[in-house]
């Protein structure tokens, strides 16, 4: 009985290892080919690598130049624009800076100026009359100036009223009859001012500081402190509107013997006017 069944089992043992070769050797040629395959395919690649390494460069002609597509632009700006060494660093037609020039150059020019001028803050007086203004510009921004003024003065109601019916000696109260100094001037802004939105206009802003005389009504020419801001509106490269105000700071003594003492006073000015200036500017 057990003799049977060894037998049984060795004839299967022998059956299973016989299918094994069998299997194996049909096996065998599709490995060889896949491997046949990976080494051609590789050989393939490697052949093309060292014939594009190892060809020669050759000369693009004109033609093939032009042909060549534009490299595509790049879609953000490359960094931030912090001053004008930066401008290199934009993408083109993305982000363009324009630093313009001034539309009314100033640089080496002298600048004429008539007006007309009053005092604003005077209680007791009505001061109006005519203003001259020469400056010379050393460049865009600094140039000195120097101011004229000649004034018309008059009496306020409130003036003759403490005179007449009050028997105020109104003779020593004092005003300003005339200014002559000389100011140094900045101009720190410029840009443009739209007029009903249909005429754009450039403009400076100036600033500007000096001194000289006043001519008091009392015979007296007292050193003054001037300081002014104002705005100049261009019309044409050599013509403009100007208006400013200016404010004078002086002491002055009283005439009338009653009221001896020197005290401070001040008038704040408002003038408008034209300004030309030469020579003509052959630089823009």
């Amino acid at each position: 009985m057990n003799k049977g069944v060894d037998a049984m089992n060795n004839v299967i043992f022998k059956g299973m290892a016989l299918m094994a070769f069998v299997i194996a050797l049909g096996a065998m040629p599709e490995a060889r080919a896949q491997d046949t395959t990976a080494d051609d395919i590789e050989t393939l690649f490697s052949a093309e690598e060292d014939a594009r390494v190892n060809a020669p460069l050759e000369k693009k002609t004109s033609e093939q130049a032009d042909a060549a597509p534009a490299p595509a632009p790049a879609d953000k700006p490359i960094g931030e624009v912090k001053d004008l060494s930066d401008l290199v660093k934009l993408s083109p037609f993305e982000d363009v800076a324009v630093i313009q020039k001034r539309y009314l150059p100033k640089t080496k020019r002298f600048e004429l100026f008539a007006g007309a001028s009053g005092i604003l803050n005077d209680a007791f007086f009505m001061s109006v009359g005519l203003m001259g203004r020469v400056g010379f510009y050393f460049s865009e921004r600094y140039g000195l100036e120097a101011n004229a003024w000649m004034l018309n003065t008059s009496e306020k109601q409130i003036t003759s009223d403490l005179r007449m019916k009050r028997g105020v000696a109104t003779e020593s109260f004092i005003s300003a009859e005339s200014y002559y100094g000389l100011d140094f001037k900045w101009t720190p802004i410029y840009g443009k001012m739209a007029w009903n939105n249909k005429t754009i206009t450039p403009f400076d802003l100036y600033l500007s500081a000096g001194g000289g005389v006043t001519g008091t009504n009392s015979g007296a020419s007292e050193p003054t402190l001037h300081v002014g801001a104002g705005q100049i509106f261009a019309l044409s490269k050599g013509r403009a509107f100007r208006w400013d105000f200016s404010w004078n700071f002086f002491s002055a003594e009283s005439a009338v013997a009653t009221s001896r003492g020197r005290s401070m006073y001040n008038n704040l000015f408002l003038t408008v006017g034209m300004s030309w200036f030469f020579p003509e500017a052959t630089y823009r």
